[in-house]
């Protein structure tokens, strides 16, 4: 684009901050502008000066361009009277289609654990009155699969979720948020402040039906997962614990009774494969499991035997964390004819004598 044709657009209209063109919007074209005026390229009305000032010191520098760029980084918006999201609000953000980018409007936007939900506007934007750090926020609307995000420490807020419309590659197995474990957890622990939902107890298990045999793995994508605490969740700073780790502890999943993966780290949009090999047409079982016994009873970490004698189910102590949404997608699009049920994982009981 020419300097001339910039000027067209940076022609004297009412402009609100940062949308320094008048055209409604606050994005990279605005930056651009700016960057040109800096270079001496362009000319800027008085209005466009004042809505490019994002310092609020009366002129136009080189810091007003670096604040525009970072609140972009973290949120495009619509600008206006009708459009006062607090972009410093940790709670604030906007939900977009993940292909077409279009704002989504009327998505439910949650805090599960909080009992929070709000719905987003007519531009796609939504605004939380209180959402701490490091919980699970979770988006779901008709016809997409949901998403989540764990909210940042530190974060100026400004979070951008991208809902991926439901397609023959997309199975949603679940879209809910659980807490796995025993309610019994480290203050320091990973997530400990951020967990108000009670346990289901140390499992969670799904089915899902497949009406035709895969022709490739498939993966779980787990949406987050907070809370976990092992040696590398110590080691990448995601936990405070320094002691009760168990060293073969993490999110244990299992996928019709093969021990498929073991999560050791938090995060979000994690990828589990699921072998062909292990797929059968009808009912599959997934199973997420924190409980240090597998599907047969059998102990997974190393019986300890001290004073009191050997270590039994109902003295290991369990991880807690919780995790959102499950969604299986089939990279060949062979899931349109896919059909779910499920059921909630109850708390396992203990051996019988």
């Amino acid at each position: 684009m020419t300097a001339a044709s910039l000027l067209l657009l940076a022609r004297s209209l009412p402009a609100a901050s940062g949308d320094v063109n008048s055209d409604g919007r606050v994005d990279d074209l605005d930056v651009r502008i700016v960057e040109q005026y800096l270079r001496g390229d362009l000319l800027l009305q008085n209005d466009q000066i004042k809505a490019a000032d994002a310092d609020g010191d009366g002129k136009v520098t080189r810091n007003d361009r670096d604040l525009l760029k970072r609140r972009l980084d973290g949120i495009t918006v619509k600008s206006g009277p009708a459009s006062q999201l607090e972009l410093q609000s940790v709670s604030g953000g906007v939900v977009l289609d993940k292909t077409t980018g279009k704002p989504l409007a009327g998505v439910e936007v949650s805090l599960p654990d909080e009992g929070i939900t709000v719905r987003t506007d007519t531009q796609g934007r939504f605004k939380l009155a209180r959402a701490p750090a490091g919980k699970i926020l979770t988006a779901k609307a008709s016809s997409y699969a949901p998403q989540s995000i764990t909210l940042a420490r530190g974060g100026s807020g400004g979070y951008r979720l991208l809902l991926e419309q439901l397609n023959p590659q997309l199975m949603v197995v679940d879209d809910n948020l659980y807490h796995l474990g025993n309610d019994d957890f480290d203050p320091n622990s990973a997530g400990a402040l951020q967990f108000n939902l009670r346990s289901i107890g140390g499992r969670f298990e799904k089915t899902f039906e497949l009406t035709s045999f895969p022709r490739e793995d498939l993966t779980l994508r787990i949406g987050s997962l907070i809370g976990l605490d092992t040696p590398e969740s110590v080691a990448a700073g995601q936990s405070g614990l320094t002691d009760r780790i168990l060293p073969r502890g993490g999110l244990r999943i299992f996928l019709n009774g093969s021990a498929i993966e073991r999560l050791v780290l938090n995060g979000d949009n994690i990828e589990v494969k699921l072998p062909r090999w292990l797929l059968q047409r009808g009912s599959n079982r997934l199973m997420l499991s924190v409980d240090p016994y597998d599907q047969n009873n059998i102990s997974i970490s190393k019986p300890v035997t001290g004073l009191y004698g050997t270590a039994t189910r109902s003295s290991f102590d369990l991880d807690d964390l919780e995790f959102a949404h499950l969604v299986i997608v089939d990279p060949t699009g062979s899931l349109v004819d896919g059909k779910l049920e499920g059921e909630l994982g109850k708390k396992p009981s203990p051996p019988g004598p």
